[in-house]
């Protein structure tokens, strides 16, 4: 009860601090020229603050800064919070001023390397392809391909208007639920203080006074949850029956995002252009064709990532990892094909009203 409690005290507090943030940060964004300026690619048709993921962080971290047991806290989060914040600040840089990808990329890699050096690595696959533990050098390899992989990925769905806070509000739950069953309090008072610090952000994000996450806010959230999870897992290993929860956790969670940006990349090296040439092809720009608004788009999104979450923990204990994996790449290729028909049919009819015109 006292935990509870606490936990409501750290999640509320961490909201209305950012309800009180985000408008001060908002005018002084405005004041340095630190907004999403609207393009062809872009919806809105006036600058907007990228001031999301700069306002999580400070709530948050004020929130753990203010709260007790904070040193044992930081000393038990300290790689990833630093790593995070350090991604965070290059974040605010890229959305200022554009970063060139390379140097992203290298950042990237060297705090992964950072978080796998402190121990926080993946060890084993828990069964997936016939794979249990692996070498150290395999490790610290797989680890920063992960991380590094994973980020860019959760970037990448930073599209629509709530769609990487209302994943993150679902990946930070899933902690949240963890943390409670198997009782890890730190894990639960960082996703606590998180889940309240996003929706305070949320609030701003699907209003008229409208802020976006940035680069920042979507890399920081990215980092965070991925390398929690691979410290999760980790702390947790295998169950009874031999499967990781927390593997399992990691793998539904990032499927969507993951998945989405392998089809996008390849699909652009199909029609021989540049993996990183940007277009309107990922998911959400699929469920804007079929007719759905941008809130409806993240609801969708988010409901397609709990959907391989119930079917991965539905069939945890009846069927392999790489069983499970494989149904969760083929319900997302049904879903994606179900789009690409309907995107189909949408410019079938378009080319029909131009012929009728002529």
């Amino acid at each position: 009860m006292k935990t509870t409690i606490e936990f409501l005290a750290f999640g509320t507090l961490a909201l209305l601090l950012t309800l009180v943030f985000i408008p001060i940060i908002k005018k002084i964004a405005v004041k340095v020229n630190l907004v999403d300026k609207p393009n062809y690619r872009k919806v809105h048709t006036t600058p907007v603050p990228l001031v999301g993921g700069i306002s999580i962080a400070f709530s948050a971290v004020l929130v753990i800064l203010l709260s007790g047991n904070r040193l044992p806290f930081l000393m038990e989060y300290l790689p990833i919070v630093t790593s995070g914040f350090v991604l965070l600040i290059v974040g605010v840089i890229d959305d200022k001023i554009d970063v060139s990808a390379k140097y992203k990329l290298a950042i990237q890699l060297l705090l992964s390397l950072i978080i796998a050096f402190s121990g926080i690595r993946i060890s084993s696959l828990y069964g997936l392809f016939g794979i249990d533990e692996i070498a150290v050098w395999a490790q610290y390899i797989l680890t920063i391909i992960v991380i590094t992989g994973v980020v860019n990925a959760f970037n990448l769905m930073d599209g629509v208007d709530g769609l990487v806070g209302g994943l993150s509000v679902l990946g930070f739950t899933m902690f949240l639920l963890a943390s409670v069953y198997f009782n890890d309090y730190y894990l639960g008072k960082i996703s606590v203080i998180f889940l309240g610090a996003i929706v305070g952000f949320l609030r701003f994000n699907l209003s008229k006074k409208k802020i976006f996450m940035g680069d920042s806010g979507s890399l920081f959230l990215g980092f965070l949850l991925v390398t929690l999870g691979i410290k999760f897992m980790e702390e947790q290993g295998s169950s009874q029956n031999g499967y990781a929860y927390g593997f399992l956790l990691l793998v539904s969670f990032f499927s969507i995002p993951v998945l989405d940006s392998l089809r996008v990349y390849l699909g652009r090296i199909k029609q021989g252009n540049s993996p990183f040439k940007a277009d309107k092809s990922h998911l959400h720009h699929l469920l804007l064709t079929a007719g759905l608004t941008h809130k409806k788009v993240a609801v969708s999104v988010v409901a397609f990532s709990m959907i391989l979450f119930f079917i991965g923990f539905g069939l945890i204990s009846y069927q392999s990892t790489s069983i499970i994996i494989l149904l969760m790449m083929i319900v997302f290729w049904g879903i994606v094909r179900l789009l690409l028909m309907i995107k189909s049919l949408h410019e079938w009819r378009a080319t029909l009203k131009k012929l009728e015109q002529r």
